[in-house]
């Protein structure tokens, strides 16, 4: 991800951002629901990031990130498109 397109995001969702946005960078290519239905198994796939997003109050039916649980997203996931 471009650092402008980074910017535009951490912009438009200073206070979070709504995971079916970000579930749409990783699957672009799919719908919105079914992105996000792949992206919650990532998540159960990678147990550390699991654990991270516990720590930080994460519950399965959130429909936004805070900050803090989408920095752990793009930590253990990588950046959207790279």
């Amino acid at each position: 991800m471009k650092d402008e397109d980074k910017l535009k995001i951490e912009k438009k969702h200073a206070g979070g951002i709504y995971l079916s946005d970000l579930a749409q960078q990783y699957f672009p290519n799919s719908t919105s629901r079914s992105a996000v239905n792949q992206l919650h198994r990532w998540f159960l796939l990678n147990p550390q990031l699991t654990r991270r997003l516990q720590e930080l109050y994460y519950r399965p039916r959130q429909r936004a990130l805070t900050p803090l649980q989408y920095e752990a997203v793009i930590e253990f996931l990588g950046e959207p498109g790279c």
